[in-house]
């Protein structure tokens, strides 16, 4: 998931990537490349991916141009890019990439950031990723139950083990995915 967040700024460049480098610090992340132009900083890691629930260990990066419009005046261009490799995103999931987006423009514009309300955002959406994942495991498993019933009656052949244990993981997956549909009341 992809988000851009945008601001202008008229101050010291050499304040402006000061207060920048802080805010990020202070957020996890690490600056892994910079320029003249802008840095690229990231946060989490693929394993996180993988074993997290949280998206606060979620892989991110973040690249920020810094734009000169005229003197002592600059537009600030944050794409952030939110893996969400091996999750299916939550209404929470999406809702804390958007606040750790527009985290960055408070704390540029307005030089304060409520940190704690991304972070419990943060937590509330592994909560909820949690619950949709135990949900999805016990709707997946009564459904693979009953397919694989369903298969024993009408084929004479016993199924092998693999394909119980793909029928298993298939209706699990597709439960999840279902439960982490967006609802038309999210949007």
């Amino acid at each position: 998931m992809e988000k851009l967040s945008t601001c202008n700024i008229k101050r010291n460049k050499k304040l402006l990537v000061s207060d920048i480098i802080k805010f990020y610090e202070t957020r996890g992340y690490t600056l892994i490349d910079a320029n003249a132009y802008g840095m690229t900083l990231k946060k989490g890691s693929w394993w996180g991916n993988l074993t997290s629930l949280n998206p606060l260990k979620w892989r991110t990066l973040v690249r920020l141009d810094v734009v000169k419009v005229e003197k002592m005046d600059y537009d600030l261009l944050a794409k952030y890019k939110f893996s969400s490799a091996g999750q299916f995103s939550s209404s929470k999931t999406k809702l804390f990439f958007t606040k750790e987006a527009e985290a960055f423009n408070e704390a540029m514009l307005n030089f304060k950031v409520d940190i704690d309300e991304i972070e419990q955002i943060g937590n509330e959406a592994r909560l909820e990723n949690r619950k949709k994942l135990l949900a999805s495991f016990f709707m997946g498993i009564l459904i693979a139950i009953l397919l694989i019933f369903a298969l024993k009656i009408y084929l004479p052949a016993i199924l092998p083990i693999w394909v119980n244990s793909g029928i298993t993981l298939l209706s699990i997956v597709f439960c999840n995915y279902i439960l982490n549909q967006p609802n038309k009341t999210d949007n």
